[in-house]
């Protein structure tokens, strides 16, 4: 048995997420995560809004993750490969032995600020296009100017981002091409080149950090293979802001490392639904509260994998 933990990324929040988990030692981590940001982020757990707010999103989400994490390692399981999405890529950089919680939470603070400012810079947008292939979703962005390819997740699953004209526009010839392009709430063109002026804060930051080579296997969501040092880490965590999301390769390299059990650590359920979608073979599990922890556990011990 070999098990992967994969992070979500924005989009995921779920205000009050961590309620459920009330009295649970786990809960410590947000001392941590607090200080490296420099502000309380229990509010911004809880706060509905959270997730519209960029600057305020990424951290929150971050918190949830690594209390789930916490909780994870405390019932004695521990993965084999971790690998994140977009933003979940810090959080599994944290759970790698890269970064500690602090430096982690300070470097998800000054991303998410410099990607907020450059969202009010750049105004953009994404949208999910649906039932088309890779390739054919490619050909639709090479013809609308201002439009790239920012997430391909999953077998009929194509995430494109740009000009807001330019997302109306794919969402037209889309249906001509027999799929559908379903606009997404997000606050700007993310993995689009409106996040450049992201890019020197985020560098900046992270030069200002000690990150070290993985303990655990980390799997980049930009190139879809494993990082084998700390500077391959940092380098990915600023080239991230700009590269599309390759998680659909991410999830087939996981198969190619033997994962059997995937595990999607944190609030959402997104990743461990496009598992079952690509790597069916793989058994996907979710854990966003202390019930889906107690089930994993069942599940795992069943199959000699609490370690």
């Amino acid at each position: 048995m070999s098990i992967a933990f994969v992070f979500p990324g924005q989009g995921s929040h779920r205000a009050g997420a961590l309620a459920a988990w009330e009295g649970h030692p786990a809960l410590a981590v947000l001392d941590e995560v607090s200080k490296g940001l420099g502000r309380d982020v229990v509010p911004l757990t809880e706060d509905p809004g959270t997730g519209g707010r960029t600057a305020d999103a990424q951290p929150a989400i971050l918190a949830v993750s690594l209390v789930v994490h916490r909780a994870l390692s405390e019932a004695g399981i521990t993965p084999d490969v971790v690998a994140g999405h977009s933003l979940g890529e810090f959080s599994a950089g944290i759970a790698a032995g890269c970064l500690s919680v602090i430096d982690g939470a300070a470097l998800v603070a000054s991303r998410g600020d410099a990607m907020g400012r450059a969202c009010a810079q750049n105004p953009g947008t994404m949208a999910a296009v649906v039932k088309l292939a890779p390739d054919a979703v490619e050909v639709l962005v090479d013809s609308i100017p201002d439009l790239v390819v920012a997430n391909d997740n999953a077998p009929g699953q194509v995430v494109v981002a740009g000009t807001p004209d330019a997302v109306a526009s794919v969402r037209g010839r889309a249906k001509e091409a027999g799929g559908r392009a379903l606009p997404l709430d997000v606050e700007g063109a993310f993995h689009s080149p409106a996040m450049a002026p992201a890019v020197d804060a985020v560098a900046q930051t992270v030069a200002g950090l000690h990150v070290g080579d993985p303990t655990t296997t980390l799997v980049s969501g930009s190139t879809a293979a494993p990082l084998t040092s700390g500077d391959a880490v940092a380098r990915a965590f600023v080239d991230g802001i700009l590269s599309p999301v390759r998680w659909r390769e991410v999830q087939e390299q996981l198969v190619v490392l033997g994962v059997t059990h995937l595990v999607e650590v944190g609030p959402g359920g997104v990743l461990a639904g496009l598992a079952k979608r690509t790597i069916p073979d793989v058994t996907a599990h979710r854990v966003e509260t202390p019930d889906d922890l107690r089930e994993l556990v069942t599940a795992l011990q069943t199959d000699g994998g609490v370690r």
